[in-house]
């Protein structure tokens, strides 16, 4: 039996001359929103600390405001928080991919009829 269930929409967002934006990038905005540090989000995500603060630094300069607010140590130690538009464009980006999929579903469950089985399945 084909697999039915499993197709979806991977989306990635091109701002022509400005970046990308795609699943990996939300993700880690929805983990520094959830954990309120970019150091906990990228350890969430078994991604280096480094590579968690470039990609802040980029996402901030994809747009006019910036997604993520970032504050250094002291007392209270650092921490990270998102901006309006960063939480506005998660929500934005949930939505486009879930009208995507919806729109989409004959089509994507026609293409799983169509695949081999999942590895592990297979006869």
């Amino acid at each position: 039996m084909a697999n039915t269930s499993g197709a979806r929409l991977w989306i990635k967002l091109t701002l022509p001359g400005v970046g990308q934006i795609g699943p990996g990038k939300v993700e880690l905005l929805r983990r520094i929103g959830e954990h309120r540090s970019i150091s906990a989000a990228a350890r969430s995500m078994k991604m280096s600390y480094r590579r968690a603060w470039l990609l802040v630094d980029e996402l901030n300069s994809l747009f006019s405001e910036p997604l993520v607010a970032k504050w250094q140590g002291g007392k209270f130690q650092g921490g990270a928080s998102l901006t309006e538009l960063g939480e506005k464009l998660i929500d934005d980006y949930d939505m486009l991919l879930k009208r995507a999929n919806d729109t989409n579903r004959s089509l994507l469950e026609d293409i799983a009829r169509h695949a081999a089985k999942p590895r592990g399945q297979r006869g």
